[in-house]
């Protein structure tokens, strides 16, 4: 029988600031799954109080220190049962009195393995943990990272979980079924760095959330899914990952993402853009305007310059548009041919020849003047990196889309002030279809073009989903761009920068010590 860990996520309807109901039931609920054989219990953030507060005041009553009641009630489960415990819960430290959202992590003899504070802290009464705090915990199946929330919703921090050695992450969730939906980030989490993801999210209601139809959900390091589930009231919800003949969670593919990182394209994710209030001016850009934006995806055996061809005789275009064409084979005679429809019908055109060794780019300005750029395929080897060009009010940023299966080259290209990263490709996955959508959470938008498939992305409104326009093959895809609004760019900057950029961040773990805290002394 292949050898598994049984993990549970408990699927909690917490009532809001009834702490001794909501501990009696987790406690009832943790002792129920590992009856069943779980060896891994995980709860939903903010577990005892509940979720909504209007001030440090107002949920003043209801945080707990480490070695408050919930805690040591669940070390003792933890050390009856033999097993781990994750929690998210309001905390106070007993030293400073300051409040955080928290996660901790108890072992099977109930010691504190990790302790982790929310970044993303709540503005009303939330200090946010340091950015440099080890969000991971070593267990017999290998490395385990907790992050809380919407700290998943920034790529940063999970990647730097992977690059910290996890293999599983667990994310402790009151993530109500409104707006961005958690299973398209957590699956893109798992693609982008290769471990498993497992987000455990509350149902019921609070004061201002109704999260009875919110999802709790799995997948492996590929992004297939392995639980997604709503339930109405409290509930456990089991699935097995499955372990090598080590008894280790697989890190190998982890490792194989981490590896296929270039650092020394993305340095600038570092870039400090806090006070920056107008990045038209600071980074010299475009006049911000609107750049219509024109995808180009050719019937199967169509050449796509045959395809534009068509297009332009039978639909309507803007001129001074921006023309994109799949990776093909490009000969003399159909350059000469784009050259001639950019100056007639005064748009830009780009294309990528992949018939040619370095992939060329050639993109065609207004009269029909070719500028000419290699875009190696990635990783890039050499000293050759990402391709920045103004057309009209926009800067773009041509690369393979490979390079965005990892998240730094967005947020990189966002603080140089990128408006839209294009792709050019020959084959495009739904997996690539989902990545390309969440860049976009990284302020700036995505264009891919693919003979068997075409999308563009636009950056989300506030916690909205991503706007998206498709282009199925013999359909052209159109965005019109709107500069003024890439412009306006936040970024979540409380990241572990060192871990990120240091050289060789590739961890391996395989037989660590494990560290024993007792459960009053901080990890």
């Amino acid at each position: 029988m292949t050898p598994s860990l049984k993990l549970a996520l408990i699927h909690f309807n917490i009532q809001h600031k009834e702490a001794a109901r909501n501990r009696e039931n987790l406690l009832s609920l943790v002792a129920e799954a590992a009856s069943n054989g779980a060896e891994l219990v995980a709860a939903p953030e903010m577990s005892i109080s509940g979720y909504t507060f209007d001030s440090r005041k107002d949920i003043l009553p209801h945080v707990e220190s480490q070695s408050g009641p919930t805690l040591t009630a669940l070390a003792e489960a933890a050390r009856t049962f033999g097993i781990y415990v994750c929690i998210g819960m309001a905390e106070i430290d007993s030293h400073t009195r300051i409040l955080y959202n928290s996660a901790f992590a108890l072992d099977p003899e109930g010691r504190i393995r990790c302790r982790y504070r929310k970044i993303n802290a709540e503005g009303r009464w939330a200090s946010p943990g340091d950015p440099k705090q080890d969000n991971t915990f070593e267990t017999p199946w290998g490395r385990v990272g907790m992050l809380i929330c919407s700290d998943s919703y920034h790529a940063l921090m999970p990647r730097v979980t992977a690059l910290r050695g996890a293999n599983l992450l667990l994310v402790l969730a009151n993530w109500p079924p409104i707006g961005l939906n958690p299973r398209e980030i957590w699956r893109a989490r798992a693609l982008e760095n290769g471990y498993y993801v497992a987000g455990c999210n509350r149902t019921g209601t609070d004061l201002t959330m109704d999260c009875r139809e919110a999802p709790s959900f799995a997948c492996d390091a590929f992004g297939n899914p392995l639980l997604d589930k709503t339930v109405p009231d409290s509930g456990v919800l089991y699935l097995q990952l499955p372990l090598d003949d080590a008894g280790r969670l697989d890190g190998k593919t982890r490792e194989a993402c981490m590896a296929d990182r270039r650092i020394a394209y993305y340095r600038d994710c570092c870039l400090n853009l806090k006070w920056t209030e107008d990045m038209t001016d600071f980074l010299k850009l475009p006049s911000p305007g609107a750049l219509n934006v024109y995808c180009v995806a050719p019937h199967e055996k169509e050449h796509p310059v045959d395809a534009l061809a068509r297009h332009l005789d039978t639909a309507p275009h803007a001129r001074n548009g921006l023309y994109l064409l799949p990776a093909h084979f490009y000969p003399d005679a159909k350059l000469e041919s784009l050259s001639t429809i950019a100056a007639e019908r005064q748009i830009h055109i780009a294309v990528r020849n992949s018939d040619d060794p370095d992939h060329t780019c050639h993109l065609f300005d207004l009269a029909g003047k070719a500028r000419r750029f290699p875009l190696p395929s990635w990783p890039f080897d050499g000293d050759d990196g990402f391709q920045q060009v103004d057309v009209g009010p926009a800067r773009l940023l041509f690369t393979p889309f490979a390079a965005m299966h990892h998240p730094e080259p967005a947020i990189a290209a966002a603080k140089l002030g990128c408006d839209i990263a294009i792709s050019l490709e020959d084959h495009f996955t739904p997996e690539d279809r989902l990545l390309a959508g969440v860049r976009t959470i990284e302020n700036l938008a995505m264009v891919v073009c693919a003979k068997n498939d075409a999308g563009i992305w636009f950056p989300p409104e506030g916690h909205q989903r991503w706007e998206e326009t498709a282009a199925s093959p013999g359909e052209v895809g159109c965005y019109v761009l709107d500069t003024h609004k890439t412009r306006r760019k936040r970024f979540q900057d409380l990241i572990d920068f060192e871990k990120l950029l240091e050289p060789n961040g590739v961890i391996s773990i395989t037989s660590p010590e494990i560290e024993k805290r007792p459960l009053n002394t901080p990890s």
